[in-house]
């Protein structure tokens, strides 16, 4: 379990790109199960279809757009 107790400057917005896990073999371990509460900025009323949701952890891209 990771749990973020706090954001550095937005009190509903952490800026992570990517979560990587890797065994004591330095293998990667495939994420079961992730979840945040709230899950994104798409549960307000004037969002729907922001693409910064937590399932983008996992999905293995870990680059920022200054990376391209």
């Amino acid at each position: 379990v990771i749990e973020i107790k706090s954001t550095w400057g937005d009190r509903h917005y952490v800026g992570l790109n990517g979560i990587e896990i890797f065994s004591s073999e330095g293998e990667p371990v495939q994420i079961a199960n992730i979840r945040a509460d709230p899950p994104d900025i798409n549960v307000l009323p004037a969002y729907g279809k922001d693409p910064r949701v937590v399932t983008n952890l996992i999905d293995g891209v870990n680059r920022t757009q200054d990376d391209m």
